[in-house]
């Protein structure tokens, strides 16, 4: 499943592999950036063609073999991909089963373990599980982003069943605009490259705060969402035109054609357009669901997995354990999505349980930027756009079209104030390459 990235570095003099893309910098001297990553990440959010931002540098894919030999790096094939359905759909008692038994495997450590809780469904259940087998003195760690009801404040507000839950230490962070802004050079540092995800310095934030909080190893809900078909833009699926309609917003294409011309823009599109699975004879809604994988869930673990090592923590996944992918693979559409809410597979099997999500609308673990990109942030983020100008023109994105998106941003228009994130952070990353 991608949970452990790894990225090529190829050149005439050899080839080099490592599991960040800062560490391969430096090897065989600075790569060259490609103006058509760029192109696909400011349209996208993250580079759609295989490559990265570097020319020459490449993501090894989820399940792909190298053999490296001599300087050279033959790929031998790959043995993962989309999960692949099995014949029987798995009923909510089996999902159940299986999701408790994936925990458990998650569990085995001799070294602290902690939990992250959102406060949504997947981090509930991963709780209340660990609360059904007895397992005490964990620590948990929430961040609470200010605006948009996501986190968890106490532990007592999950109500969770028996007594071992009584002996976990909870620790929340606060986080509102400015600590998101002030974020944004450590997140490219980490990464490698900038990014869309407004919930990577969140992330940095939550990761130092269970280091201090003496947890080793970290378990998480990733993969969740993409399993079970957890997020509000899938609500959009069954009526899709096309598999590409869900990634292309008009609105957003706009704004990027004036920041780097429509050929550029156009270009990117095609791009996506390539990278989506063949689609011949297939539903649009399930075409995405395969890419979703790749374009979703890959930069959520890379996220997990850049992050906490910074500060020496393994995360664990168990929604991506012990069969869980294959199974909910299984499922047909109407046990993703129905009725307007989303996962409800997931929402059913622990109906009894946790009842309350049965209807609770899913809130992202991510910034309200139409929000915080305005008001008392409307300047900082002003001056902090203008200080990256002149390296946003050098890799051809036009001022003018910078200065449309910041004008647009304050009438708190949200494909601007994504447009603009993307933006400071394409813009921090240049600064940081400079160092």
């Amino acid at each position: 499943m991608g949970i452990k990235p790894l990225y090529l570095r190829r050149h005439r003099f050899g080839v080099a592999v490592a599991s960040e893309i800062p560490a391969l910098l430096p090897v065989f001297g600075p790569p060259k950036i490609r103006p058509e990553a760029v192109s696909q990440f400011l349209l996208l959010g993250r580079v759609v063609d295989g490559g990265t931002l570097f020319d020459g540098i490449e993501q090894v894919q989820p399940g792909e073999r190298l053999l490296l030999k001599e300087g050279r790096a033959a790929q031998l094939g790959a043995e993962a991909g989309a999960p692949v359905a099995g014949s029987n759909p798995v009923d909510s008692e089996e999902l159940r089963a299986m999701i408790r038994a994936a925990v458990q495997q998650t569990l085995v450590s001799d070294r602290s373990i902690g939990l992250a809780l959102s406060g949504g469904l997947d981090s509930t259940i991963i709780a209340l599980e660990l609360a059904e087998l007895g397992v005490e003195e964990i620590a948990t760690v929430s961040v609470l982003p200010h605006g948009n009801g996501d986190g968890v404040a106490s532990i007592e507000e999950l109500v969770l069943p028996g007594n071992a839950w009584r002996t976990w230490r909870h620790v929340s962070i606060p986080f509102g605009a400015f600590d998101l802004l002030d974020g944004i050079p450590h997140a490219v540092a980490a990464l490698g490259e900038p990014t869309t995800m407004t919930s990577i310095p969140m992330y940095a934030v939550l990761a130092a705060q269970a280091r201090e909080s003496g947890i080793v190893v970290l378990m998480l809900g990733e993969g969740a969402d993409e399993l079970f078909g957890g997020y509000r833009s899938y609500l959009s699926l069954p009526g899709l035109g096309t598999a590409s309609d869900f990634y292309l917003s008009p609105s957003r294409g706009h704004l990027v054609a004036g920041l780097i011309g429509a050929d550029r823009k156009q270009a990117a599109e095609d791009a996506l357009r390539s990278a989506l699975p063949v689609g011949a004879g297939r539903e649009p809604a399930t075409v995405v669901r395969e890419f979703e994988y790749r374009h979703s869930l890959e930069p959520l673990l890379r996220r997990a997995d850049h992050l906490l090592m910074a500060q020496g923590i393994e995360g664990r996944t168990p929604f991506l354990h012990g069969g869980l992918p294959r199974a909910a693979a299984t499922l047909p559409d109407h046990a993703r999505i129905r009725d307007a809410q989303t996962k409800m597979a997931l929402r059913e099997a622990y109906a009894e349980r946790l009842p309350r999500f049965l209807n609770e609308v899913k809130k992202p673990f991510r910034a309200p930027l139409a929000a915080w990109t305005t008001g008392a942030s409307y300047a900082r983020v002003q001056a902090m756009l203008a200080g990256h100008v002149d390296r946003l023109a050098e890799i051809g994105v036009d001022p003018r079209g910078a200065a449309e998106v910041i004008r647009r941003v304050r009438s708190g228009d949200s494909d601007s104030a994504s447009t603009v994130f993307a933006l400071l952070t394409l813009g921090a990353w240049l600064q940081w390459l400079e160092a």
